[in-house]
């Protein structure tokens, strides 16, 4: 009774559903940015500290990314059966508690489980978890809710790294972890007081166009996987995205030691990799706009050629200018996917579809951690990362060559009603 009260009185005021969106992006920025980018800060002094080379700190980080990746499916699957307020609430406070206990882990398997539970928790308080409460609360502004929501992730990577190693130097890896972790965890309350699942549960409808008349909420779908298994368009959305993340985790995964091959200082490889970073998180929101604007299928299209032709950029005569250029426009581009993904899949099944499409969709997201080997390996066997730019080339081709046989759904707006009564 309160909630739909103090919803009616907000009159003119900012739509609530921009205040959820700011609690996901808040769990992008501080758990799944951080354990994407924080690394940077605690690899050599962990190194020195615990007397782990970073081969086995790199191995244990990728073997904790795989078991985060491959929780997306569950989570969604969860999503569909519980309350996406604590879910959110509980990954905020899980990740802030696994961020102090890795001050603490002594053993290299420790220090796995314990980042492997930060990557799971990122999920619940940001990642698949945010993206379902982003296709609850939007439907004309849903790609902008997207690109909002995620561009957490990739301002991460412009701050979080910088902030840890100044924590480091003024106090010791421990006390690093403890403040991060601590700050996380107190906004756990905050998510429990700020994110109801849907707006309906509020008297608003989604966007806060109209109210809501009958105030029932809106429950997710549960869609079989039996039916996704012979979904054409389930599988092109899939595929291509998930070639599409192993070409940008390829890219950005090691970005700063490519800089430093082309002969930058330590400082200058790692600028230019937080200003990519903070390129990607604009590019986040520039291309939920251009969703909004279009379509998400024409902007999914539009993605992919758009990074093939900022990779090309990679392959130019490598000076200041050309660096700032590919750090500027291959960020924009390669921050993209995040944002674009959810929107497709809403787009084309509709909103009550949308989780129980997602769940099956990330599991093509496992196809990402192939990004990290292939750079590898074009540095280990051509002493440069160009075979690697080539290949991803190659790959995001391809991709947009698959998009193109996505067709537009029927309603020009993804379907809300359409998809929600039909088959998929």
């Amino acid at each position: 009774g309160a909630r739909p009260q103090r919803a009616a009185r907000a009159g003119g005021r900012m739509f609530y559903g921009w205040k959820v969106c700011s609690i996901s992006c808040m769990g992008n920025l501080l758990v799944v940015g951080g354990v994407t980018y924080i690394m940077n800060a605690f690899m050599e002094p962990m190194s020195a500290q615990q007397g782990w080379t970073r081969a086995d700190i790199g191995g244990a980080v990728g073997l904790a990314t795989l078991c985060g990746t491959l929780s997306m499916p569950i989570m969604a699957s969860l999503a569909m059966r519980h309350s996406l307020r604590l879910m959110t609430a509980l990954g905020m406070a899980c990740g802030g508690l696994a961020f102090m206990g890795l001050g603490y882990a002594a053993t290299l398997p420790a220090f796995t489980a314990l980042f492997a539970l930060a990557w799971i928790a990122g999920q619940a308080c940001g990642g698949v978890v945010g993206n379902a409460l982003m296709g609850n609360w939007f439907v004309r502004y849903r790609g902008r809710a997207f690109g909002l929501a995620n561009l957490g992730t990739s301002l991460s990577g412009a701050i979080l790294p910088f902030v840890a190693l100044v924590l480091v130097n003024l106090c010791d890896v421990r006390s690093a972890f403890l403040a991060i972790g601590g700050f996380i965890l107190a906004l756990a309350p905050l998510c429990w007081a700020v994110v109801p699942d849907t707006p309906e549960e509020m008297g608003l409808s989604p966007d806060g166009v109209a109210p809501f008349a009958s105030g029932a909420p809106v429950s997710a779908r549960i869609v079989p996987w039996r039916e996704l298994l012979v979904c054409r368009e389930a599988y092109c959305i899939g595929l291509s995205f998930g070639f599409g993340l192993l070409a940008a985790a390829g890219v950005l995964g090691q970005l700063k030691p490519r800089f430093a091959d082309l002969g930058f200082s330590d400082y200058a490889a790692m600028g230019f990799m937080c200003l990519t970073a903070l390129f990607a998180a604009a590019g986040k929101y520039l291309w939920g706009w251009i969703c909004d604007r279009k379509t998400p299928l024409f902007s999914a299209k539009l993605l992919m050629i758009a990074n093939v032709l900022a990779l090309g950029l990679a392959f130019l005569p490598q000076e200041v200018f050309s660096v700032l250029l590919f750090a500027t426009v291959g960020g924009v581009c390669l921050g993209g996917f995040w944002t674009v993904l959810p929107a497709v899949v809403v787009h084309v099944f509709g909103r009550r579809r949308f989780v129980g499409v997602y769940r099956f969709i990330t599991v093509f997201i496992a196809l990402k951690a192939l990004g990290y080997p292939v750079m590898g390996f074009s540095y280990q066997w051509t002493g440069s990362y160009d075979a690697g730019y080539l290949l991803c080339t190659g790959i995001l081709l391809i991709c947009f060559l698959i998009m193109l046989t996505v067709r537009e759904p029927a309603s020009s707006q993804g379907t809300e009603a359409s998809a929600d009564s039909s088959g998929v």
